[in-house]
C-alpha cells in the first residue's frame, strides 16, 4: 500500500461521519497545495472554504466550496 493509501485508509478508520472523512482530506489537499513546489510557488495562501468565509464575513454554509487559494502576483 502506498503512503497516500494508507492516509486515506487512517482517515476512513477514524472518521465518524462522511463530513469528518471529508474534512480530512480537505485538510490533505490543503497542505498538500501549501508544500507542493509548483502549487507552493503559485498560492500564497490557502484557506478552508469556512475559515474563509468567517474572516471575510460571509455566510459559512457548505456551498460546495472546499477550499479558497490567493494566487501570488
Amino acid at each position: 500500500m502506498t503512503d497516500l493509501q494508507n492516509i486515506l485508509q487512517e482517515f476512513r478508520a477514524e472518521s465518524k461521519t462522511e463530513r469528518e472523512k471529508g474534512t480530512y482530506f480537505e485538510e490533505l489537499i490543503r497542505i498538500y497545495f501549501k508544500h507542493e513546489a509548483t502549487y507552493a510557488d503559485l498560492y500564497s495562501d490557502i484557506w478552508m472554504f469556512k475559515d474563509w468565509a468567517d474572516e471575510q464575513g460571509v455566510d459559512a454554509r457548505d456551498v460546495g466550496i472546499d477550499l479558497v487559494a490567493k494566487t501570488r502576483g
